[in-house]
């Protein structure tokens, strides 16, 4: 599949121009690096972080790396973080201000400290709740609604419930839905099950998401009728920020220094040097990737105690043409 065959979908009144999506990434997906991922360009639309709606009254909407964007990102998806526990109406009513491309609510973060407090997977095992949220959601929100989620327990009887899930999302009046296709213990381990989109889409006839493991274009075969209609990429765009153009079958070529220099800078604009040394070390930890001996720039930048000995080591090891891995 070329870049020239990449089909848009379309999300209830909305229309996704290319089946590329940035996922969702709990203190990275911010404004600064939603930015970076701009200045390549080559996707659909962009996912903000984790929005936890039990927060959202106390955050300046347009400062707030959280939920700032800027014109040059184009679409962007706004991710909320439910609980059920306490009403949500206002909190989406609050974020449908800023004109969102669309809302998705998580349903498959494993975390222990969301799970406790009843969001993520807490919330995609309790089907009243489930069903009580997706209802307030669409009492006020009339715009696009997705659903990310996992495939739940690997217990006897997981197809069932999967499939209960899928019921309930349809009848909530959700378009589309994005499945990560590992059961939440496993976290990120082993590979995901790519084999199950032609099962999940015999159940669902809404737009399907994939994500998990996509990181080159072999990614692009799950783009057929019979699988799914778009790709969410996650870690694979912190490593390569240009990973969008790839897809697409354009030549992308990065000087890794200024790609590292750009994020620093607009990290920095977003946020006050207490918050922007912790969200820099966190990109540079998987951008190191990039590198066969990308582990000494993962050390060295970790243990930096400031904003200025962090610069000074990056540029190091970025200046002394380090050997890439190869992609």
């Amino acid at each position: 599949m070329t870049g020239a065959s990449l089909q848009p979908f379309t999300l209830r009144n909305e229309t996704v121009s290319i089946p590329l999506l940035s996922a969702p990434m709990a203190g990275i997906s911010h404004s600064a690096y939603r930015r970076l991922l701009a200045h390549f360009g080559g996707y659909g639309a962009l996912y903000t972080e984790m929005i936890p709606t039990g927060t959202i009254h106390a955050e300046n909407l347009q400062r707030s790396p959280l939920t700032k964007r800027r014109e040059e990102e184009g679409p962007v998806i706004y991710q909320l973080v439910v609980t059920g526990k306490t009403p949500v109406e206002k909190a989406v009513a609050r974020i449908a201000e800023l004109s969102p491309f669309a809302l998705d609510l998580n349903l498959g973060c494993p975390a222990p400290i969301i799970a406790r407090k009843g969001g993520g997977r807490a919330l995609f095992n309790d089907v009243d709740r489930c069903r009580r949220v997706l209802e307030s959601i669409r009492s006020v929100w009339s715009g696009p609604l997705i659903v990310k989620c996992r495939l739940g327990h690997e217990r006897d009887g997981w197809e069932e419930r999967f499939l209960e899930r899928l019921s309930l999302f349809a009848a909530c009046d959700v378009d589309a839905l994005c499945v990560h296709p590992r059961f939440f213990h496993e976290k990120l381990k082993r590979r995901a099950r790519h084999r199950l989109y032609p099962w999940i889409r015999q159940h669902w006839d809404r737009t399907l998401i994939a994500n998990g493991d996509l990181t080159d274009l072999s990614a692009l075969s799950l783009l057929d009728p019979g699988k799914c209609d778009g790709l969410m990429i996650g870690r694979a765009a912190v490593v390569k920020p240009w990973i969008f153009r790839v897809l697409r079958g354009e030549t992308a070529i990065a000087d890794f220094l200024e790609v590292w220099d750009l994020f620093y800078s607009y990290t920095l604009d977003d946020f006050p040097p207490e918050r922007a040394i912790g969200r820099i070390k966190e990109f540079t930890a998987h951008y190191a990737g990039n590198f066969f001996y990308g582990h000494e720039l993962f050390r060295t930048v970790q243990s930096a105690p400031d904003l200025t000995t962090l610069r000074e080591r990056a540029h190091v090891f970025l200046s002394s043409a380090p050997q890439t891995m190869r992609t």
